[in-house]
């Protein structure tokens, strides 16, 4: 199996590509509901990551993060998952709702739920379009702990067949106040293979 720590450099452009339209799919679904808010999201960086260092990169195994997880079926398989420090899902849920407590209520969570299905379905489209391939999206779970436990729960669920991920950097910016997160993909036993393949005309099945 091609593994994603040997992904080329024109690969890694594709996916910076698919990272660009689907936040601005995102966005402006985002934008919608701020009540047309400006809103801006761009894709800083797309990266190759080995699993401990994905643990790193959300701020450590400690760190508190709310995650939004979803499972991919259709011509391709795999997981997608959104994660966010949990200031940033505070932050995010403000904007929506106006200002609240710390902890998440039901509301809350509802939203965060919502915002998060959002971001990851908008990339799932956006690779989609890309490559007529069908990619059917779960319905999205929410949970709220230390990122290790997280990250450890969507690995196990995934049954993982690569020690690497590759991992979309995102950032929201609404009035000024920064929300970061990260887009995890999470390739199935057939990898991002055929999606490479109908990208890069190579596919003669």
């Amino acid at each position: 199996m091609h593994s994603s720590q040997q992904l080329t450099p024109l690969q890694l452009d594709l996916l910076r590509e698919l990272g660009n339209i689907g936040a601005g799919n995102a966005a402006s679904a985002l934008s919608m509901m701020l009540q047309d808010r400006k809103l801006e999201m761009v894709v800083p960086e797309v990266a190759v990551l080995s699993l401990p260092e994905t643990t790193t990169l959300i701020g450590g195994p400690e760190a508190l993060v709310a995650g939004i997880y979803i499972a991919v079926s259709g011509d391709v398989d795999g997981h997608v998952a959104f994660l966010m420090p949990v200031e940033s899902a505070q932050e995010l849920v403000h904007c929506l709702l106006g200002p609240g407590t710390m902890e998440f209520d039901e509301m809350e969570r509802s939203v965060l739920e919502e915002v998060g299905n959002i971001v990851v379905t908008s990339y799932l489209n956006a690779l989609a379009e890309m490559t007529n391939l069908m990619i059917i999206p779960s319905v999205p779970g929410l949970a709220i702990d230390m990122a290790g436990a997280i990250w450890s729960s969507i690995l196990a669920g995934a049954q993982i067949f690569d020690d690497y991920v590759t991992v979309i950097k995102t950032e929201f910016a609404s009035e000024g106040k920064q929300i970061t997160g990260h887009i995890m993909l999470i390739p199935g036993e057939t990898g991002f293979g055929k999606f490479f393949k109908i990208l890069l005309g190579t596919d003669r099945d």
